[in-house]
């Protein structure tokens, strides 16, 4: 697909609804066993894993956002029209010179613009990429699926994503109903799921498709923290922004080891044909969230009616940062090496940041007071 065009409504993931099973990989059925190939022996689970999945599972009452925070789409933070929706450090091109000569209202529009795009790009991914690989672990399609505990944390998973989708649906809303703005240009498909479709049309059996999916699935878990980091830190946007952000980069990074945790132990019952498709995919889903489409940051440039978009986007591909989204993949290059596929995937992994919440989890952006407190302590 090129990604160049702007596909029509009924190509583009709808923001207020799920895409049509149509656009989505099909893991709603299990998949038949004389499809797949034979299963190796398997020697049974890691305790020390199994300990770490059952204390995030049995925290999740305490820990998650749809609990803890059930009415954050509602927050009461204060609107200021003068803050940016968006952190100008984030803008790939916020110091080149067309950029900075542009009016302050034009500069504003784009920051707006990539907010709004940021949401949508959250929705597609969860929606696309994350949750038909939890779809296809519950339907039991693959050896070690049917596991209590397991079946436990992605459930859970489920609930959260399904959560984290109306919080970035409503923040959406919210913020084209207060910057008055009526309507989005048309966006291109999410890059990172046009790349799942074009290795799942490499793919001709159904169990390596299915493969597929678990494996950007896991890889969406592992990396889309990086992403969401970047935002909840910043105390200088709208605070409604920054604590949605906060709230889903919270349940994340408990995604995030849930899925090393259960994509070791299916992995560890496939046979080495499944293994060998599982290090087929890893690279190009690692590629495919580290790509930065430019096709989107044109459409924001030319929206706001900023001149020069063709030298912008020329000297972003010419910077080697400018062809990243992606810069921390701390949880990835984790569970490559859990799977013990160092060698095997080729991909160069960049020094893990200082800002990473990977590097320690008390790092994690705080939460308004109101939000720590006890469960029906007065406001």
């Amino acid at each position: 697909m090129n990604a160049e065009r702007r596909p029509n409504a009924s190509e583009r993931p709808n923001i207020t609804e799920r895409p049509n099973t149509s656009q989505r990989p099909n893991t709603e059925q299990r998949p038949s066993t004389t499809q797949q190939p034979t299963t190796e022996q398997w020697r049974g689970p890691d305790p020390a894993s199994e300990a770490t999945l059952r204390r995030i599972v049995d925290a999740w009452p305490q820990r998650a956002a749809v609990v803890k925070a059930p009415d954050a789409a509602a927050s009461a933070e204060p609107w200021d029209p003068e803050l940016p929706d968006y952190p100008p450090d984030l803008v790939p091109f916020a110091d080149h010179p067309r950029f900075l000569v542009a009016t302050p209202q034009q500069r504003e529009h784009v920051r707006t613009g990539l907010w709004l795009g940021y949401n949508e790009r959250v929705i597609a991914t969860e929606q696309l990429v994350a949750e038909p690989g939890f779809h296809l672990v519950m339907a039991g399609g693959l050896a070690g699926s049917e596991a209590p505990l397991i079946r436990q944390a992605i459930q859970q998973a489920l609930v959260d994503e399904s959560f984290h989708t109306y919080l970035h649906m409503t923040a959406h809303q919210r913020t084209m109903r207060l910057r008055g703005i009526r309507e989005r240009p048309g966006q291109p498909v999410l890059v990172t799921y046009r790349r799942l479709q074009q290795m799942m049309a490499e793919l001709p059996e159904a169990w390596e498709r299915d493969i597929a999916v678990l494996t950007w699935s896991v890889v969406a878990e592992t990396c889309i923290n990086a992403l969401l980091a970047l935002v909840a830190r910043d105390r200088a946007i709208q605070p409604v922004h920054s604590l949605i952000t906060t709230l889903h980069l919270r349940d994340e990074s408990a995604h995030g080891s849930v899925l090393v945790h259960v994509m070791c132990e299916l992995y560890a019952r496939m046979n080495a044909a499944q293994r060998e498709t599982v290090a087929r995919c890893l690279p190009a889903a690692l590629a495919a969230f580290a790509e930065q489409d430019r096709s989107v940051l044109r459409l924001e440039l030319t929206e706001a009616g900023i001149e020069g978009a063709d030298e912008i986007l020329g000297d972003l591909a010419a910077a080697p940062q400018g062809r990243q989204l992606v810069r921390d993949f701390s949880g990835a290059r984790r569970l490559v090496a859990e799977l013990g596929l160092t060698d095997r995937v080729d991909f160069a992994f960049p020094e893990q940041p200082e800002w990473s919440p990977s590097a320690d989890p008390a790092r994690l952006p705080d939460l308004p007071e109101y939000l720590t407190e006890p469960a029906g302590t007065p406001r």
